[in-house]
């Protein structure tokens, strides 16, 4: 996938985000326009809710920094003890690193390490998909070698831009992690459908009349639906199924 922009296209090229088929191409994409925004470096991660008593892969990320900082953060664990989780939890607007609370040893260790890997410079942009964080959330961490003083501004001054890139960001993971829980599960399109409504509140009978469909109809459907997900009952299909990001 080829692109070459000037800086006044950036909102084009970062909607060709959602053109992207695989996960090197939209990281590839993701790094020329943090560059054209002027920063040098990122992380994005994706944090989905784990399915309870599964094994479930729930956190996934692009790298766009120096890799030996990410072997650290795998290694140290520092994912159980993040402080940019922790404000992408509870907040949506983009913050400097260098208001970022530090509450722990293991955070400051973290900063410091990060900013000797080039993140002397950094802005959090939390991505959500509901006003619930917990639910589905991303967090795009952006860093320049610059010190804070004269990163930070100038990272702030593209707060819109890159606030946009977060949110295509999360838009593709969903899509993508959507698509390959289907492929695994063997899902039709018409039974996250049924599950969608079933989250919102909807019974047997009223997915019938959405569907146009006999109500004995309905019923077998939501079988079969359970038994693909290997659950009892449907509250349990679509709690799993909000976990694998196949529901809104």
């Amino acid at each position: 996938m080829e692109i070459s922009r000037t800086p006044t296209d950036i909102m084009d090229v970062i909607a060709q985000l959602a053109e992207c088929a695989t996960e090197i191409e939209a990281s590839a994409l993701v790094k020329q326009v943090v560059e054209l925004l002027g920063a040098q470096w990122f992380v994005y991660s994706t944090l989905l809710p784990s399915i309870p008593n599964k094994t479930n892969d729930s956190f996934r990320y692009f790298i766009g920094c120096r890799p030996e900082l990410c072997a650290l953060y795998r290694e140290r664990k520092w994912m159980m003890n993040d402080p940019f989780f922790d404000y992408a939890r509870n907040n949506s607007a983009p913050l400097t690193g260098s208001k970022i609370k530090v509450l722990t040893p293991g955070q400051a260790e973290m900063i410091r390490i990060s900013a000797q890997y080039g993140f002397r410079s950094g802005m959090i942009v939390p991505t959500h998909t509901s006003m619930d964080a917990n639910k589905r959330m991303g967090l795009l961490y952006i860093g320049l070698e610059l010190p804070p003083e004269i990163g930070e501004p100038l990272l702030m001054h593209k707060r819109v831009q890159f606030g946009a890139l977060g949110a295509e960001l999360l838009l593709w993971w969903n899509s993508r992690l959507k698509q390959q829980a289907m492929r695994k599960y063997s899902l039709l399109e018409e039974e996250v459908e049924t599950l969608q409504l079933s989250k919102n509140g909807k019974v047997a009978v009223e997915i019938a009349a959405v569907f146009d469909i006999k109500l004995a109809a309905a019923y077998k459907r939501l079988n079969t639906i359970k038994e693909k997900l290997n659950v009892d009952r449907i509250e349990q299909a679509v709690i799993q199924a909000d976990a694998l990001g196949l529901l809104g």
